[in-house]
């Protein structure tokens, strides 16, 4: 922020600590109390954050991914993986659920790039068998000395994933991949790269493969920055492997257990995305919410106009706790039937259609939600004086990220299919 608007009451109104004040209010009285003891220390740590940063408005000056080692060494990374060398965590969907919203609340593009690196972390931490080679890779990701990335689609494919070009070739020792990956998020700034390729381009799911590629091997990966706008704060690239080199070490999935793996994947990446959005919400309704109390337009606090305070704020607080309370419940879920999932073929998986309808419909509320908060709150809205810009950037890619809007719809149509020839 370079030059001040706001009044410094009225930014103080907006502060981190109200914006969680307004998610407790809301949250805390359908969470137990260990889940709240949870929240409550995830929040302390963001709040020590923001003052170590200066309470910067927006965080626009900031470099997110100078945030990565500190994220890691408080388990912030994230919550949905048992860690090797930690005991001390909670661990699972729930849990992964609300470190997001109190990360999405704190900073959503920083968890964006966050869950980028997670999609690396995922499939290492089910598929390492106990190699110190993978178990290395783990723990630097889980403790935010080194940054993920995971390289699944492609510039000619999109989001026919599964039919790759990107070529594996089986030679002595390992594999040689060749071939460029497209929307690869952290990747300019990654130093891992999760990347899935085929040895068959006519035959890729029993041919697919994954390794874990390093940028500092001389034939690791490469990549270029691609601009997208949006989330101007958030490292997205062009992965270029060129005669890149994988060491048998480093192989998580051989041929056609790629394809597997990448389809269990999918499952605690949606509902992981659908977390972001609710927790994306949260900042943007708790934005929104805090700015109405106390800016005042024809005399009255702009909470009292029914243009703002009913069709804007309760219309969407209904909407809000609504999904929220959802998604835990999905969450629970999953979490109870988690051991019951290893192994499991993805077309059997209760979960995948679930995860995807929940996905899609956050997608689609958090763009609608955000710009309906954002003009509640007039040209404040579109400045850097507050996070509302960040969450917003956001929103407007949200249908995409993870697949898009009709892959989401695509899997659901063809999960009915398949429960109506069952009966």
């Amino acid at each position: 922020m370079k030059t001040q608007l706001l009044e410094d009451e009225v930014l103080d109104m907006m502060k981190l600590e109200n914006q969680f004040g307004v998610f407790n209010s809301n949250m805390m009285m359908i969470l137990s109390d260990e889940d709240k003891a949870y929240v409550e220390k995830l929040q302390g740590l963001c709040l020590e954050q923001e003052e170590k940063i200066g309470r910067i408005q927006g965080h626009n000056t900031a470099d997110y991914y100078d945030w990565f080692e500190w994220a890691g060494s408080h388990g912030l990374i994230t919550r949905s993986v048992d860690y090797p060398h930690r005991d001390d965590l909670e661990i699972g969907m729930k849990a992964e659920l609300l470190r997001c919203w109190t990360m999405d609340i704190f900073n959503p593009q920083f968890n964006m790039a966050l869950g980028a690196s997670v999609l690396s972390i995922n499939p290492i931490s089910h598929h390492h068998n106990g190699r110190e080679t993978l178990l290395k890779d783990l723990t630097d990701l889980l403790d935010g000395k080194k940054i993920g990335c995971i390289g699944i689609t492609e510039p000619k494919r999109g989001s026919d994933a599964v039919n790759m070009t990107v070529k594996a070739e089986k030679v002595d020792g390992g594999y040689v991949i060749n071939g460029d990956k497209c929307y690869t998020t952290n990747s300019p700034k990654a130093d891992i790269c999760a990347v899935y390729a085929v040895l068959n381009e006519e035959d890729t799911r029993s041919t697919m493969v994954q390794g874990i590629s390093h940028k500092e091997w001389d034939r690791g990966f490469t990549a270029e920055r691609i601009g997208i706008p949006s989330v101007n704060k958030v490292h997205i690239g062009k992965t270029i492997f060129k005669d890149s080199f994988i060491p048998d070490d480093y192989m998580t999935g051989g041929p056609g257990e790629g394809y597997n793996i990448l389809f269990e994947g999918l499952v605690p990446e949606r509902i992981g995305i659908a977390a972001t959005n609710i927790g994306q919400m949260w900042g943007a309704f708790s934005l929104a919410a805090l700015y109405s109390t106390v800016r005042k337009q024809f005399g009255e606090k702009i909470l009292r106009h029914q243009a703002v305070g009913m069709s804007v704020l309760a219309k969407y607080h209904a909407r809000l706790m609504s999904i929220s309370m959802a998604l835990l419940k999905l969450a629970d879920a999953y979490d109870a039937k988690r051991e019951d999932l290893v192994g499991i073929s993805p077309f059997m998986n209760p979960f995948v259609a679930n995860a995807s309808h929940m996905k899609e419909e956050a997608a689609q509320l958090v763009h609608e939600l955000t710009y309906e908060c954002m003009h509640a709150m007039g040209g404040t809205g579109v400045t850097d004086q507050t996070k509302m810009p960040l969450i917003q950037g956001v929103s407007e890619i949200a249908e995409v990220v993870g697949g898009t809007r009709n892959v989401q719809l695509l899997i659901g149509s063809r999960t009915i299919n398949t429960m109506i020839k069952m009966i």
